[in-house]
């Protein structure tokens, strides 16, 4: 958990690294404490598992927490609405998940996460921060299975609703790195779906391919921005291909992956798996529907990126555009190279990660393609589709219409609008939580300067009020009296002081007059 945290802070640093912008400073504080409270959840799951197993070693010899023993005790145990015990804590762990990963409603920071360097998205994107989640989920696979999946059943429905928000939201944005940002919660939707319906092979299969195209595709358009002089809308590019045909390349190569064009691109096998494993999914179809439809919006905003930047009629302030240096189109070739060939390392026919993660044996038969053959046709066709209505959309824009109006603006304005501004859910946000704690923020300032600040400057001032009663007393009373007495003290010493100075001569004639009176005294008295 501290290195989760940990992960949390590294993020925190690295979308603020330019804190001296305001937007990158309100992002960075944004996405660590959006995925706090997602880990609030994490830490309570942490110490419910931990007081009811005595330990978070996962293998300990039959001892662990995830191991058979513990999970069967978490099973028989139920909460007060009558949840069990297991069901209960995977959910808290999942809120964990939810954060990093940014689904559904935890999202929120991770578009404002393009305020940091393009590199830090990549790695943001492909292989720290959100992958984390995914991971998580899978780690505790066992846990979250034990209760006969009801567990699974909410990451499921949450990566499906995550998997077509994502993808819609992309269709109208027009920051490059926005839709990237976009592209991936949708992508984590579906690895969060693939791990509910599937497994854990699933999820990771998806998760490792989407790593690498997901990376290319951050460092393709690092390499169009530094290429274009920092240029961010994709309506003020286009006719890079020509300008940057190894950016293009590679870029073309993480979109085709990303969309899932068939055989080729390793995005095709693990989302298909995923797609599979959710046909087959007992409880509910519509998780399937949801996912193709995500794949058909990734297509055509993908496939809309990509005439915006590199076809098209190049725009006036392209004339300048140039190629990267070495330096970042030489990590571009190698991601890309990955990027096709890691997808042949899962597929039906030949499924090495599968059987490593399952510690299954491993065996090569085409044969199992055709039992997947009529969903590999589908979603194929989905993508293609997808494509191609993209293409008749945006190629056929008249030559008088400014690049600035999109073509799906002007035939469906209000649905556009509503996509642009994300279903309005920061508004929302805004409107209700932030504006409550906002109150609640000030009802506290008020509470404490007048109530808490009023009641200590009362208790103040009757011990100032005590302490000058005290002050005039001691000095009055208390002092003046002591100065008397010490006074009369005083004179009354001075006379003894005359008699009693040491003087012997003085002492004699005091004794002599004292005996003669005593003489006299008598003599009186005897007469």
């Amino acid at each position: 958990f501290m290195c989760w945290e940990l992960v949390g802070l590294s993020s925190y640093l690295l979308i603020g690294f330019w804190f001296h912008k305001p937007s990158a400073a309100a992002a960075a504080k944004k996405a660590f404490i959006t995925t706090r409270i997602g880990d609030i959840g994490f830490f309570l799951g942490l110490l419910w598992l931990y007081s009811k197993t005595g330990t978070l070693l996962f293998y300990d010899n039959g001892n662990g927490c995830l191991e058979q023993s513990a999970l069967t005790n978490l099973v028989a145990q139920t909460t007060i609405g009558g949840m069990a015990v297991s069901t209960a804590i995977s959910l808290l762990i999942f809120c964990g998940a939810i954060g990093k990963s940014g689904q559904l409603p935890l999202h929120v920071w991770l578009p404002d996460a393009m305020e940091g360097p393009t590199p830090v998205s990549a790695l943001i994107h492909a292989a720290t921060m959100v992958a984390a989640g995914v991971f998580l989920v899978a780690r505790v696979f066992p846990l979250m299975s034990a209760d006969g999946s009801t567990a699974l059943q909410v990451v499921t429905w949450v990566g499906a609703a995550t998997a077509f928000f994502g993808a819609s939201v992309a269709v109208a944005q027009n920051d490059i790195k926005r839709i990237l940002a976009y592209s991936t919660i949708s992508q984590l939707g579906y690895m969060m779906m693939g791990l509910g319906v599937g497994g854990v092979a699933v999820g990771v299969f998806h998760l490792i391919t989407h790593a690498f195209f997901k990376a290319l595709l951050f460092l393709s358009a690092g390499s169009v921005i530094h290429g274009c002089h920092n240029e961010q809308d994709i309506r003020k590019m286009g006719g890079l291909r020509k300008l940057m045909p190894i950016t293009f390349a590679t870029y073309a190569i993480g979109m085709m992956a990303l969309c899932g064009v068939p055989l080729v691109f390793s995005g095709f096998w693990s989302k298909d798996a995923i797609l599979d494993a959710t046909l087959h999914w007992p409880v509910s179809q519509i998780p399937f529907y949801l996912g193709m439809a995500g794949a058909l919006l990734t297509a055509f905003y993908m496939t809309r990126q990509m005439y915006y930047v590199f076809f098209g009629a190049p725009s006036s302030t392209m004339e300048r555009a140039h190629e990267s240096p070495r330096v970042m189109t030489i990590p571009l070739i190698i991601l890309a190279v990955f990027a096709v060939g890691l997808g042949f390392l899962g597929t039906p026919a030949f499924p090495w990660l599968q059987t490593y993660l399952s510690s299954e044996q491993l065996t090569f038969d085409v044969r199992n393609l055709t039992e997947s053959a009529v969903l590999m046709l589908l979603s194929s066709a989905i993508v293609i589709y997808g494509i191609w209505l993209s293409l008749s959309v945006y190629r056929k824009a008249r030559p008088n219409i400014s690049r600035h109006v999109d073509r799906l603006e002007m035939a469906f304005p209000l649905t556009f609008a509503l996509l642009a501004r994300k279903f309005l859910i920061d508004e929302i946000y805004n409107a209700t939580v932030v504006r409550l704690h906002s109150a609640l923020a000030v009802f506290c300032d008020w509470f404490e300067r007048t109530i808490w600040g009023g009641g200590v400057k009362l208790v103040c001032g009757l011990v100032s009020f005590v302490a000058a009663v005290s002050r005039v007393a001691d000095d009055k009373v208390i002092n003046s009296g002591f100065d008397e007495s010490c006074q009369t003290v005083r004179d009354s010493s001075w006379l003894v002081s005359k008699i009693q100075n040491g003087q012997i001569q003085r002492y004699m004639r005091a004794i002599g007059l004292g005996l003669c009176v005593i003489v006299i005294a008598l003599i009186l008295g005897s007469q």
